[in-house]
C-alpha cells in the first residue's frame, strides 16, 4: 500500500485492522506477545509504558541491574541477557521492540525478523547504511510489520506542516534548513577505562563493534559520542528533524551529499557540522553546534531546533510543536487547507495495529530505511572528506572509494547479520 493511499483511508483502517486480528490462529481481540530488548533509560521506559496494553512476555538487557528493575514491574515476563537465546527458546514471541545502542540495532533486528517477528526499532534504524539496506529488504521480503522510533512523526503539528507544504502554501520549495540547537555527543578521544561492573555483560554490550575496555563513558549513556557505537548528534537527532522534509516533500534518495566540519577525529563525533543533501529539485541543509544558519538567528524569529522550508511564496518555520508562515504580513488572510491527514492513534499503536493486520505504520522500514540512509550519508561524507555522488541502488559513492570504509563495518568475530 502506498503511503498516500494509506493516509486517505487511515481513519477507517485503524478500526478494521484491529478488529481483524493478526493471525488465523488468534482471536479478533488477541494481544501481541512482545519482547523488549533494552529496558532502561528514557526510551526503554517509554516502550514499556506504551506497550503495556499488550502482553510483554520477555525482557532482555545486558545489564542485570536494569533488567531486574524492569522485571519487578513485570514479574510474569521471562528475563534474558542474550537476545539470541531469547529468540531461540521463547517461541511465544510475536513481535520485538529494540531500544539499545545503535551498533546493536541491526544484529538484534535482523535476528528477530529472520525468526518471523514483527519489529519496532529505535532511530536511527542502524549503525551503518549497509545495515539499513538489509533491514529494509528483509522486512519487505518477509512482509513484517515494522516501525522506527521517530515518535514525533505521530504528532499533529508535523501533519499540519505536511498539509501546508503539499497544498502549496509557500509555493515550490527549493531549500530546507534543519538546525539542531546545541551539541551533546562529541568526543576528542577515548574515555578512561573503568572497572567492569559485575552486573554487566560487556561482551554482549560490545556485540559486533571493535573491542574496547569498559568505560563509564560508554555505558549507559555516553556511547553516542563514539563512531564505534553511534554517530554523534546527526545520527541521534537527524531522523527526528529531517523526517519532516522527507515526509512533506516525498524525498527518497539524494543525488549528492557534502559535509563541512572541524578536522575529523577518528574516535568521536564533531562539535559542529554542516551537511547538504541535493535531491535534484530541492536541497536539505543540516547544521548543529556553533554553525547555526543565519535564517534561524534573525531577531524576529526565536527558533532553536527545527526546520525552515524556503519556497517561492515565502517560508515556513516548524519545530515539534509549532509552525509559522513568514513573512507574517503576507499570510494574514491565509486560510489553511482542510485537514487531510488523520491524527495518529499513537506511534506505538500504529505498529501494534499493523502487527494485527492493519495498514503499515507510517515509519515502517520502507520509509525509515531511506530516511536513515540519507541521515547517515551525512556522516559518511564528513568522515570521507569528499562530496559524495551517491548511487543508492549499488550502495556506492561513485566518486569516492574512501567512503566504502564508512558504509559498512567488519563485524567482530562471532557476530553476523
Amino acid at each position: 500500500m502506498k503511503r498516500r493511499d494509506f493516509l486517505k483511508g487511515a481513519a477507517g483502517f485503524w478500526v478494521a485492522g484491529v478488529a481483524r486480528g493478526y493471525g488465523q490462529d488468534k482471536s479478533p481481540n488477541a494481544k501481541l506477545n512482545v519482547a523488549v530488548v533494552g529496558v532502561a533509560g528514557m526510551r526503554g521506559a517509554d516502550h514499556l509504558k506504551n506497550l503495556a496494553g499488550e502482553n510483554i512476555v520477555a525482557l532482555c538487557d545486558v545489564d542485570a541491574t536494569f533488567l531486574g528493575k524492569a522485571a519487578e514491574k513485570l514479574p510474569k515476563a521471562s528475563t534474558w541477557a542474550d537476545f539470541r537465546e531469547m529468540l531461540e527458546k521463547d517461541k511465544s514471541i510475536d513481535a520485538v521492540c529494540v531500544s539499545t545502542p545503535d551498533h546493536l540495532h541491526a544484529p538484534i533486528g535482523m535476528a528477530a525478523m529472520k525468526a518471523g517477528k514483527h519489529l519496532y526499532s529505535e532511530k536511527p534504524l542502524s549503525h551503518s547504511i549497509y545495515e539499513a539496506r538489509v533491514m529494509r529488504e528483509l522486512a519487505s521480503s518477509k512482509k513484517l510489520a515494522t516501525q522506527m522510533g521517530t515518535q514525533i512523526h505521530a504528532g499533529d503539528n508535523y501533519r499540519r506542516v505536511v498539509e501546508l507544504i503539499q497544498a502549496g502554501a509557500i509555493g515550490k520549495v527549493t531549500d530546507v534548513h534543519v538546525n539542531l540547537g546545541g551539541v551533546r555527543w562529541t568526543a576528542g578521544g577515548w574515555p578512561k577505562d573503568d572497572p567492569l561492573p559485575p552486573t554487566l555483560s560487556w561482551d554482549l554490550w560490545t556485540g559486533p563493534a571493535a573491542e574496547r575496555p569498559f568505560s563509564k563513558g560508554f555505558h549507559p549513556t555516553g556511547w553516542r559520542k563514539y563512531w564505534n557505537y553511534g554517530g554523534g548528534d546527526l545520527a541521534d537527532m537527524g531522523c527526528h528533524h529531517i523526517d519532516l522534509p522527507f515526509w512533506a516533500l516525498g524525498l527518497k534518495v539524494p543525488k549528492t551529499c557534502v559535509a563541512e566540519g572541524p578536522p575529523v577525529n577518528e574516535v568521536g563525533g564533531p562539535p559542529w557540522l554542516k551537511v547538504t543533501w541535493d535531491f535534484g529539485d530541492v536541497k536539505v541543509h543540516w547544521t548543529h553546534g556553533e554553525q547555526k544558519p543565519e535564517i534561524f538567528s534573525q531577531d524576529r524569529l526565536k527558533w532553536n531546533s527545527g526546520n525552515c522550508f524556503v519556497g517561492e511564496k515565502g517560508m515556513l518555520f516548524a519545530d515539534y510543536n509549532n509552525l509559522k508562515l513568514w513573512p507574517e504580513e503576507k499570510f494574514i488572510d491565509f486560510e489553511a487547507p482542510k485537514k487531510s491527514i488523520p491524527s495518529s492513534p499513537g506511534h506505538h499503536n500504529e505498529w501494534i495495529a499493523a502487527c494485527k493486520g492493519g495498514p503499515p505504520a507510517l515509519c515502517n522500514f520502507d520509509y525509515a530505511g531511506l530516511l536513515t540512509e540519507c541521515v547517515l550519508l551525512g556522516n559518511v561524507a564528513y568522515r570521507s572528506g569528499k562530496k559524495i555522488e551517491w548511487d543508492s541502488a549499488a550502495l556506492k559513492a561513485k566518486n569516492c572509494p574512501e567512503a566504502d570504509a564508512f558504509l559498512r563495518r567488519e563485524y567482530r568475530k562471532g557476530w553476523t547479520l
